[in-house]
């Protein structure tokens, strides 16, 4: 206020409030007081449609508002300075709401909020997926306590017999579903991105009908083969043959996997699972007493039916995934918008568009069959060259550094699928709508929930595997042997994860040729060291040329993430040394546990004794890594805002 604004005479400056210049007007508190009043009361009774709106007002705007309103408020304080009573008058600024919504728009938190709902999408996924694999594959595993000791002295024969017809079991599995599951959860997530209701409900339902023809094809395929697979074992035919309606319905129901993963229902996948697994158990038990009683010596003919199991369980997943589909029906058949015109695709165009996605995740979903396959098939050949054993002894050995455990780390590995399966779809629509920053984003909180899950799962094996194989496989002499073995496989278990997981992520951003270089690159060098590992190292010497074909090509395909989307180990490595101490912390406690009830409580010679010990040292080390995963702060990468409902002695301090 300029002296020219004050009233000239100086008797009654002092009768009078100073007043202001608002909008090109000398205005007095009161009246400025009166107006806002005035604005209040028109605001109150305007109607909702020609209020100001938030999104209305450019976000350029926001500061400028803001500015107007601190000079206001200061203006405001200097005229109450001078007259106290009008403090008594409780006004509220008119504008202040709006500015708070207009501040609460922002484009910054908008952009966290979607990190948040990613990062929410991801855990719960990765959570429900991880859980379905889990249970299903300790049902899996768990059932081979009962399945042995009924085999008796068989026992190891039949499980590599169980193996080697698994993993050709898996690799036609691989061929037959060609990876279309991953790739329609892909094209689904894109579509739905997009909007695009009409192209998603198309793919639907082409591939439908190529997992019904894939199915024939090469569930007729295995049961033809099964001679030249078998390479001359009798009792090799009848094993691969018994999967062959395995095969047959595997690829229907991947196929409806997918398009559950794709809109982000993961609880009916992880469902379908857990049903498929209960069912195949039940049926192997019961058909393993009825064989053995009637004929006790019969160990191939118990393998042939609990090879079979595996076609009684996908009927009973069908059964759930069918039930899921009734009830997600709105979600899966959205209704199509009939005022936008629709292209309708060729249905061989789309099927090829399927293929054309799909055929990489052969090698993704079949990595570790394949290394597995190179054993297979080249392990005796090797073993006969060099030494002169048996082949019986040679199918011991086998499934003691194979198919023994195999079954133990499978538990753990598909802790990585489950992760990168619900990463996919995510990673998919970010790579459509072009958001490079949330891929990034997406990728380091990807890994280091990998990281969370496996390190503590393969160094609590580890610690434990003493136990831990006794409890599974008969204790006999060759215990000490296998537990050797199945320490050495935690550390394949990590490697194989680890690729798993970085191949899918890879392929959901459409970077296809570096999956195929790493894999190809890792199994060159495993076949190159096959022969001179085995010579020296036998059974062991074959994992050795796993875990460095596998960590060649984990290293190539990190080396591309870093060149070409600034991702690396290193932006996390805070956080994943954390994890790695913590990790060692609960395996260093599990083992003492391990030594302590051996050597004080009870000698680990029964089953009931490795039971309890094996179950108390995973259950303390696991309560321990949870403890100390909460106070370092990583509870939040799992429970997000629910971390509140865990006690605070339990939080880290903020």
């Amino acid at each position: 206020m300029t002296d020219e604004q004050r009233p000239e005479d100086q008797n009654i400056r002092g009768q009078h409030v100073d007043k202001i210049n608002v909008d090109g007007q000398i205005l007095s508190a009161d009246e400025i007081l009166a107006r806002a009043r005035q604005r209040a009361q028109q605001k109150q009774v305007q109607p909702q449609s020609q209020r100001i709106q938030a999104r209305d007002i450019p976000r350029q705007s926001v500061s400028e508002i803001a500015a107007i309103q601190a000079q206001n408020q200061q203006s405001r304080q200097r005229i109450i300075a001078k007259k106290p009573n009008l403090n008594k008058i409780q006004t509220p600024d008119p504008f202040a709401a709006e500015i708070e919504t207009i501040a609460a728009n922002q484009t910054p938190k908008r952009e966290e909020s979607s990190q948040d709902a990613s990062q929410a999408t991801l855990v719960k996924g990765s959570a429900w997926l991880s859980a379905g694999n889990m249970l299903s594959r300790i049902l899996g595993a768990v059932y081979i306590v009962p399945w042995m000791a009924l085999l008796g002295s068989n026992s190891n024969r039949a499980n590599a017999l169980f193996g080697q017809g698994y993993n050709i079991y898996a690799m036609f599995l691989a061929i037959a579903t060609f990876g279309v599951p991953a790739a329609i959860s892909k094209l689904v997530a894109e579509y739905n991105a997009r909007h695009d209701v009409y192209q998603s409900r198309q793919l639907t339902r082409q591939s439908l009908l190529l997992g019904v023809i894939l199915g024939i094809v090469f569930g007729g395929a295995i049961y033809i083969l099964s001679p030249w697979l078998s390479k001359g074992n009798s009792n090799f035919v009848p094993v691969l043959r018994s999967l062959a309606p395995a095969v047959a319905i595997f690829p229907l129901m991947s196929m409806i996997r997918g398009v559950f993963q794709g809109y982000q229902l993961m609880s009916i996948s992880a469902l379908s699972q857990v049903v498929e697994q209960i069912a195949r158990v039940i049926y192997m038990l019961v058909t393993a007493v009825a064989i053995l009683k009637i004929n006790p010596g019969n160990w191939s003919g118990v393998v042939v039916q609990s090879t079979f199991a595996a076609f009684i369980g996908a009927i009973f997943s069908m059964m759930v995934l069918i039930w899921g589909w009734l009830r997600y029906h709105r979600i899966l058949s959205q209704p199509l918008d009939t005022t936008q015109p629709h292209e309708a695709a060729s249905t061989w165009g789309l099927i090829f568009s399927i293929l054309k996605e799909s055929w990489p995740f052969i090698i993704i979903g079949s990595a570790i069959t394949l290394f597995q396959l190179v054993d297979q098939y080249t392990y005796f050949d090797i073993m006969n060259h060099f030494f002169a054993y048996t082949n019986e002894q040679l199918q011991v050995e086998f499934a003691l550094f194979s198919a023994n455990p195999n079954k133990l780390i499978m538990i753990i590995v598909p802790f990585s699928t489950s992760i990168a399966a619900t990463a996919l779809p995510m990673l998919s629509g970010s790579k459509a709508t072009l958001t490079r920053e949330d891929i990034q984003i997406q990728l380091r909180q990807v890994i280091k929930l990998f990281a969370l899950v496996m390190l503590p799962s393969a160094l609590g094996m580890f610690a434990i595997a003493g136990p831990l194989y006794k409890m599974f496989y008969p204790i006999d002499v060759s215990n000490q042997e296998g537990i050797y073995l199945l320490q050495y496989s935690t550390v394949l278990a990590v490697v194989f994860s680890l690729f798993m997981l970085l191949s899918f992520i890879l392929q959901a951003l459409s970077e296809v040729s570096i999956v195929i270089k790493a894999f190809v690159f890792g199994l060159l060098v495993k076949v190159a060291l096959q022969v001179p590992f085995i010579r020296y190292f036998e059974g062991m010497g074959a994992l050795m040329s796993s875990v460095i074909g596998m960590v060649i090509a984990i290293a190539f395909m990190l080396s591309y993430l870093k060149t070409v989307y600034q991702v690396s180990l290193s932006d996390i490595a805070d956080e994943l040394w954390q994890l790695f101490i913590g990790a060692v912390v609960m395996a260093v406690i599990a083992y003492l546990i391990v030594v302590v009830m051996s050597q004080f409580i009870f000698p680990l010679d029964s089953k009931l004794s490795v039971t309890l010990t094996a179950l108390i040292s995973a259950g303390v080390g696991g309560a321990v890594v949870c403890l100390l995963y909460l106070r370092m702060g990583f509870g939040d990468e799992l429970l997000g805002s629910r971390i509140n409902r865990i006690p605070a002695i339990l939080r880290p301090k903020r």
